[in-house]
């Protein structure tokens, strides 16, 4: 399930590895989560809304949002009961409320919440690789997959990144290392709307749990 909050953000600087620290904070509120290793189950989405930047970190401003994708219930379900007793989840960022995010039908074009890391070995690919359409579709599927979901339902999942909106890349520090994502919105061919809701919930490409890959429905993006 990919779920959408709005939040009470002081005016204040965040470091600019809050994502990193938002995919922690997850982990502290989920102790069923089991994924911590390898493919990850879920993703973790960069606030969304004005923000200025600073030589010291990020300035926000609300309105703002963000977005959590959980594919198992019960992961999903410990972390909204840790925000009803405690909603700030990073000191000066609080959740105010929840709404379900809805899945599209058939070909869906979605924002690019995070930059989406598309990795061939240790080369990080552009968006306009030859390649980067078939290994982000090639490990959307690994995830579903790893859902249990069956082969012929997780080979009609196509992705493919759309240049239409002034596509970019970025620079993402996770711990010590580096990585390059694409903010770029991708298009995504499913045959259900559940197959929808499992591909941006898991987010697409890698280190989704740790602020990249983060995708949800252009009706829903707020920039």
């Amino acid at each position: 399930m990919k779920v959408q909050f709005d939040l009470d953000i002081e005016p204040r600087l965040h470091p600019f590895n809050y994502g990193e620290l938002l995919g922690r904070a997850f982990y502290d509120r989920a102790p069923s989560y089991a994924h911590h290793d390898g493919l990850s189950l879920h993703s973790i989405g960069w606030i969304q809304g004005q923000v200025d930047v600073t030589r010291h970190g990020f300035v926000f401003s609300e309105p703002a949002t963000w977005s959590l994708g959980v594919a198992e219930r019960e992961p999903l379900e410990e972390f909204l009961e840790s925000v009803d007793e405690n909603a700030e989840i990073l000191e000066g960022i609080a959740i105010d409320s929840v709404t379900v995010v809805e899945p599209p039908t058939g070909t869906a074009t979605y924002f690019a919440e995070s930059p989406i890391l598309v990795r061939d070995d240790d080369d990080h690919l552009r968006y306009d690789a030859p390649q980067a359409d078939e290994y982000v579709t090639t490990t959307t599927r690994s995830k579903l997959d790893a859902l249990g979901i069956p082969e012929e339902a997780a080979q009609q999942v196509e992705v493919s990144f759309s240049e239409v909106h002034n596509p970019s890349t970025k620079v993402v520090q996770v711990g010590d290392l580096e990585f390059r994502g694409n903010l770029c919105p991708v298009e995504v061919t499913a045959p259900l709307p559940d197959l929808h809701g499992l591909v941006m919930s898991v987010g697409l490409g890698g280190l989704t749990g740790m602020g990249m890959g983060s995708i949800i429905p252009m009706s829903y993006a707020r920039s």
